[in-house]
């Protein structure tokens, strides 16, 4: 529908450019919306809306000459974007969170690693090991040893039997005559019940065809060929001590290894007074959770005419000292850790943190603060009963051995009070952390173990998957998919606005043309 132009008021048009033609008609009787002016003759007002008209056309080409594309986006536009950026508001807000999680994870991943330093008995127990004589033997203690001085006086090394065969040969694959099968005897090799020897089955009969069939028996003799420079012996080793004792025989006369290189013997030594013999020189059981690793003998033997062997010699000292310093630095990396998981908790919590990344990503978060309670009571309220931490009760929390709290939240070390606690009161102080337990894991029972133990086990539930910070990050990143779900659904709901607005600006534009 086309409005007519001649009656007594003409809305005013403002061209968006200016033109010539608008120049010339700028003299045209002109009036602000809601006016009116009188024509002064019909002729006057045709000539007016004529110029009018033309100069839209001019300007602007059919229709309304409106960009109405761009007008519809625009109008789309900003209908979308506050709703857009509350919702990425809330995606970053969740994303945040989850960093923030994530960072509390780790610091207290890192207290838990500090309490499981403290949590069992082997955590203390170690030893400073002086031996008076190196050169005869070397000993290592085990985390259940106990300190105190033993005397060592060694009289006899452990041997292995070592044989060789009379015969040289000229080459390896010289052929023995005759030879099928080894036959096993000695203190190593007993007849079976029926009185029937070992037996090792010759399949090639030369030289290397013996070492080859020794050594893939399974009796646990090992054989090689030594290269004499003339030729080749056979060379065959048992295992070590007296029991290790052993014969080779065959049917063959071109084979005989009985040519005694070394005899096979056990170890003899005295360790505290008492004679101790066994077939290894690793010595496992003189001195409980000692190893004595036997080097040479510390004796001299004298043979008296009758035949008898006599020793004498001067015993070695070996002295075993507990060494607190390892567990006062498992201590001070307790404080450590949870100084630096305090600091961090009040960085996320913090809106004006300068800390990158994790700064401020949990401001008044409840879960945070219920963390903060949690391991504060950890070093605070735990203690451990009498009845059960079997330390006589001199020690019952982590201030009797100067571990305490300050007014901002730290822990503080009093290193008197502690190293008075471990060179004068250890095995309280061990009682206090472990309950004389060892080897625990992470499943706890809680009233069995001492202070460490109970505090590990608070934060291995902390960071379980059913804990409060595997929910909360779950729950802030189902928070995000529903997030990405509404900036779709509003994507969705925009394109079909923007549909909408297309076609009645098309409708309108028509119409105007």
């Amino acid at each position: 529908m086309v409005t007519s132009v001649t009656s007594a008021t003409t809305p005013t048009y403002t061209p968006t450019s200016t033109s010539a033609t608008s120049s010339s008609t700028s003299s045209s009787s002109t009036t602000t919306p809601g006016t009116s002016t009188s024509a002064s003759s019909t002729a006057a007002s045709t000539t007016s809306a004529a110029s009018i008209g033309a100069s839209i056309v001019k300007q602007l080409g059919s229709g309304s000459g409106i960009d109405t594309a761009a007008l519809a986006n625009s109008l789309v536009a900003a209908e979308e974007a506050p709703q857009a950026a509350a919702i990425n508001k809330n995606i970053s807000k969740s994303q945040a969170i989850i960093t923030g999680y994530s960072a509390v994870s780790y610091a207290l991943s890192n207290l838990q690693a500090a309490f499981d330093a403290l949590k069992n008995t082997s955590s203390f127990s170690n030893f400073t090991v002086t031996n008076s004589q190196p050169s005869a033997f070397t000993a290592t203690a085990t985390s259940s040893a106990s300190a105190g001085s033993h005397s060592v006086l060694i009289t006899h090394l452990a041997a292995a039997q070592r044989s060789a065969g009379t015969q040289t040969y000229a080459t390896a694959s010289d052929s023995i005559a005759g030879l099928t099968t080894l036959t096993l005897g000695g203190a190593a090799f007993p007849p079976d019940s029926n009185g029937d020897a070992k037996t090792i089955a010759v399949s090639t009969a030369t030289p290397t065809g013996v070492v080859d069939a020794i050594n893939s028996s399974g009796t646990g003799l090992s054989a090689q060929l030594v290269n004499t420079g003339s030729g080749y012996k056979v060379v065959v080793t048992g295992a070590s001590g007296a029991s290790g004792a052993f014969s080779i025989t065959s049917v063959s006369n071109g084979l005989d290894i009985s040519q005694s290189l070394q005899a096979a013997s056990d170890a003899a030594l005295t360790v505290d007074g008492i004679a101790i013999t066994r077939s290894s020189n690793s010595v496992t059981d003189a001195i409980p959770s000692v190893t004595l690793n036997l080097l040479s003998t510390n004796v001299i033997a004298t043979i008296a005419k009758d035949g008898t062997t006599t020793y004498s010699g001067t015993p070695a000292n070996l002295s075993l000292a507990v060494d607190t310093s390892a567990a006062k630095t498992n201590i001070l990396a307790l404080v450590t850790a949870y100084n630096d998981t305090n600091a961090l908790l009040d960085e996320v919590t913090n809106p004006k943190s300068t800390m990158a990344t994790y700064g401020g990503t949990l401001v008044g978060n409840s879960s945070v603060r219920a963390i903060r309670d949690q391991i504060r009571s950890m070093v605070v309220d735990y203690t451990v009963s009498t009845t059960n931490d079997k330390s006589g009760g001199t020690l019952t929390a982590l201030r009797d051995v100067g571990i305490e709290i300050d007014k901002t939240g730290n822990l503080t070390t009093n290193t008197v009070k502690l190293d008075l606690a471990l060179n004068f009161n250890f095995a309280n102080t061990v009682a206090l952390f472990s309950n004389n337990q060892d080897n625990q894991g992470t499943d706890i029972v809680t009233p069995s173990t001492g202070l460490a133990g109970q505090a590990s086990q608070s934060l291995t539930d902390m960071l379980s998957k059913t804990g409060t910070l595997s929910t909360e990050s779950v729950n802030a990143s189902d928070r995000i998919t529903k997030y990405q779900d509404d900036l779709t659904a509003l994507e969705d709901r925009m394109t079909r606005l923007l549909d909408r607005y297309t076609k009645q600006f098309a409708a309108m534009d028509s119409m105007v043309g």
